[in-house]
């Protein structure tokens, strides 16, 4: 037998080819945000009730937490208490305001969290009673975005 030297040959095409295929983008959650407790008592002219809320990223990806806002809520311009309005107890009467975001202008890491401080007190700039509001408990609500 005699064996042909060198080696084979092969032949083949050439072409081209694509495809598409897409991928998933996850999408922003709600922020979980709840109050973590509250110290101090509220008069007219005097004192102030601090609450401190946590506020947590249960996305699965980081998000922005640009600002926060609060506010004392009202029905009718009366406060609520545990959504109930408090006749006579007008919401105008208080002040609530930010003291302290540790979250503002960041980044928060999927489950990570960020403590927001809010001070709520009675400036005394009601020239009427304020009986109404003795003993109650002002809802108040912490916005972020």
């Amino acid at each position: 037998m005699v064996f042909g030297g060198g080696g084979a040959a092969f032949a083949y095409f050439t072409s081209t080819g694509s495809g598409t295929g897409s991928a998933t983008v996850g999408q922003a959650a709600t922020w979980d945000v709840t109050q973590t407790s509250t110290t101090g008592t509220i008069y007219p002219g005097s004192g102030a009730s601090t609450i401190v809320f946590n506020v947590k990223n249960i996305s699965n990806g980081d998000q922005s937490y640009a600002t926060s806002a609060v506010a004392v809520n009202s029905s009718g311009g009366d406060i609520t208490v545990n959504g109930t309005p408090v006749s006579g107890c007008q919401a105008s009467w208080f002040t609530a305001s930010v003291s302290n975001d540790a979250g503002a202008g960041t980044n928060i890491a999927a489950g990570g969290s960020a403590s927001v401080t809010v001070s709520v007190s009675m400036p005394s700039n009601a020239t009427t009673n304020q009986d109404a509001c003795e003993g109650q408990s002002p809802d108040v609500t912490l916005t972020v975005n």
